[in-house]
């Protein structure tokens, strides 16, 4: 018996009331982590209800003659400390009248007695019509066309199907890392959302999920088990088939539990092997066609029917392999209860049976499944509202209400309405924690930084371009060998330039000429002539300037390097186009690009900047440097391929490029290379730390979302 008071107010209701459980109730005996459980089932309520070996024996007591006073009383003598209050006995029968699974006197008044019945129609209600992620309508009673396949069942979960299943899964890893280069160009760019792939999907999906329900069915008439409901349900707005598979809590064996749940992922799991094994052996059609079933049935698996996260089949999965059923509901009452004697600093009685991995489990589960469940709707909507604006932003709304708002209601009304949470200590806990953790997040400057990949590269000296465009005539020097600051490289003659020159002194001598006659007819032009005839003289000074710098010289010690071919001789270039380089041995900076959200944070906070460079001994090393210069203007090319994502960076290169072409403009910052830095091979990635200046995490949080907001709504 616990420390709560024995007696309970309202016992002089239901102390005469004589209940039986009904008469089409089921019972099966569990065993879960070492204690026994009988579970209760009635076919036209659905749902199960779980007791332990001590309630049962009460409960199976009801006989619809005897009374609930007398078999609380009983339990008193037998029991004694071990017998239930009367609240906790009322409890237990008001949860199994609400189940449907009890039945008493109809003269009675129940509605007064047992008021559960109509929250727990509204609670079911509410779990298949309001859920964002899961919406359910039941169409059709499977059960009888079902028990003719009982011989597929068996022959499909058996143990030669179950070498055949890992054979399959074998040759399809074996694929996977055998072509897993060409695999991740198929799946890493954006040419697999195309709408070929879009319309395979759109028929693939449903197909699948008809497979993976069917597989659940099959399992459950293994088992001995009966399905009687099945219909269409709403994932993400997604209409697939769906069967309720709840009579697998019925099965004594937790194997045959799992495999029910475990029945759907291992579908999924093999049609994504057989993808595999279209895509890397066929193509055209069906070479897209087992891509799309490969991305179909892994991602289904990992994100959503595999993730034990989610209440779907790896849930269950999980719950059957722990042995702890209602792992969702009772991790949220776990946690709830934590928080409840961390805030009224008053310890819970209520004698548990749980084991100390259960505990941890529990509590684990409560965390982990309400942060994760949160984070993929948000993510979820995200996606949407990059096409569809309007949906995403209301979907977003709609989990807000539901993963935070709603919470936070619902326990200030129980601060409320509770006289627990009353005292000193839980008022001033219910009051401070809250407003120290908005004033933190509006007014506390917190710590702010960012890490993104550079590349180390040469100075600007060390570049050489063409000075117009030009063809080289004659080459001084070989890829890779040594020069010296002034040594000549290569003569690049621009075929236009002795063209040019001789027209303009063509055009000298002609305004010269021009000039005489004027100034003995005309002495008001002489000005008009005077201007264009300097003007024209200094493009002569200009075009001679260029003729003479036809020779193009290294600017600092090095290695000379060519881009792209070897071969300069007779190769034709563009103004300004990149030629060679000149490597020095020692002197470097480092090229980062950033893109056009972060470059405003980095002009107007940023305080310091730091270099993690890996040494020869295979050791990193931390450095501080500054910046040398940045482009004023955002542009799609940057200066080496390994900024992009085809050289290992993290902006998207253009298919069309040759690595150096993005899809989006980005701003390319030059940096200082450190004084004491170890050797670094140019074109090696280096991390760059930038330290922004402390803001507060609201601000910074607000931010984010008015840019990527701004962003959404632009596209």
């Amino acid at each position: 018996m616990s420390q709560r008071s024995l007696f309970s107010a309202q016992w002089h209701r239901v102390r005469d009331v004589c209940p039986r459980l009904a008469s089409d109730v089921t019972v099966s005996r569990h065993v879960y982590r070492g204690r026994t459980a009988y579970v209760l089932h009635r076919r036209a309520a659905v749902a199960c209800h779980r007791l332990d070996a001590v309630s049962f024996e009460l409960v199976d007591r009801l006989d619809g003659e005897t009374s609930v006073g007398q078999v609380w009383d009983q339990a008193i003598v037998e029991r004694d400390q071990q017998a239930p209050t009367q609240d906790e006995w009322i409890a237990l029968l008001a949860e199994l009248h609400a189940a449907e699974l009890m039945v008493t006197d109809r003269h009675i008044p129940e509605e007064k007695l047992f008021d559960r019945r109509q929250k727990h129609r509204e609670g079911e209600r509410r779990q298949r019509y309001l859920n964002p992620l899961y919406l359910r309508f039941a169409l059709h009673d499977p059960d009888r066309w079902l028990t003719r396949l009982l011989p597929l069942a068996t022959g499909l979960f058996s143990r030669k199907a179950a070498l055949l299943w890992v054979l399959l899964m074998g040759l399809a890893c074996f694929s996977m890392v055998s072509q897993g280069d060409r695999l991740w160009q198929s799946l890493s760019g954006n040419e697999w959302l195309n709408a070929r792939h879009t319309v395979l999907f759109l028929l693939i999906y449903p197909l699948l999920k008809l497979i993976h329900e069917f597989a659940h069915a099959l399992a459950i008439k293994r088992a001995g088990g009966e399905v009687h409901e099945t219909g269409i349900a709403l994932m993400v707005l997604l209409p697939m088939p769906y069967v309720d598979a709840s009579a697998s809590a019925l099965f004594p064996d937790k194997f045959d539990r799992m495999l029910v749940s475990a029945a759907g992922i291992v579908v999924e799991l093999a049609a994504a092997a057989v993808g595999v094994l279209l895509w890397a052996n066929t193509g055209g059609l069906l070479q897209d066609i087992g891509l799309v079933l490969f991305m179909t049935g892994g991602i289904s698996t990992l994100l959503l029917n595999g993730n034990p996260l989610l209440k779907f089949d790896g849930y269950y999965l999980l719950a059957d392999w722990i042995e702890i059923p209602n792992l969702a509901t009772r991790s949220r009452r776990a946690v709830l209860d934590t928080l409840k004697r961390l805030v009224s600093g008053k310890p819970d009685h209520r004698p548990r049976d749980e084991d100390r991995a259960e505990t941890l489990w529990l509590h684990a589960y409560g965390v982990l499944s309400s942060i994760y469940r949160t984070l993929l709707m948000l993510s979820i909507a995200w996606m949407l509202s990059d096409r569809w604006f309007f949906i995403g932003v209301m979907l977003a709304l709609v989990v807000v209400a539901l993963s935070i708002v709603l919470p936070v209601w619902r326990a200030l009304c129980v601060l409320i309405r509770d006289p627990l949470f009353h005292s000193p200590r839980a008022l001033m806990l219910a009051g401070a924690v809250p407003v120290l953790l908005i004033l933190s997040a509006v007014g506390l400057p917190l710590p702010h930084s960012s890490v993104v990949p550079g590349v180390v590269w040469v100075p600007e000296d060390a570049v050489i371009r063409a000075g117009g465009d030009c063809d080289i005539s004659e080459v001084f020097v070989q890829p890779g060998e040594a020069v010296q600051a002034g040594d000549p490289l290569f003569v690049c003659k621009e075929p236009e330039l002795q063209a040019r020159l001789r027209e303009l002194v063509a055009r000298v001598d002609e305004l010269q000429v021009r000039r005489a006659g004027a100034a003995a007819r005309d002495p008001l032009a002489l000005g008009t002539l005077d201007a264009e005839l300097q003007a024209t003289e200094v493009a002569i000074r200009d075009t001679r300037e260029r003729m003479a710098a036809v020779t193009r010289r290294a600017g600092l010690d090095g290695l000379f390097d060519v881009v792209g071919t070897s071969a300069l001789q007779g190769r034709a270039l563009t103004r300004g186009e990149v030629v060679a380089y000149v490597i020095p041995d020692v002197q470097r900076t480092v090229r980062m690009a950033l893109d056009e959200r972060s470059i405003a944070r980095f002009n107007e906070a940023l305080q310091t900047i730091q270099l993690r460079i890996k040494g020869a001994d295979g050791s990193y090393q931390v450095y501080d440097t500054a910046v040398l210069r940045r482009t004023p203007k955002a542009s799609r090319v940057v200066g080496s391929a390994a900024l992009s994502t085809f050289g290992g960076g993290l902006h998207e290169a253009d298919p069309a490029g040759d690595g150096t072409l993005l899809k989006n403009a980005v701003f390319d910052v030059e940096l200082e290379w450190p004084e004491n830095a170890q050797y670094a091979a140019v074109g090696s990635h280096v991390g760059i730390r930038l330290v922004y200046e402390p803001t507060p995490w609201l601000t910074r949080m607000g931010t984010k979302i008015q840019q990527s907001f701004a962003e959404r709504v632009a596209s």
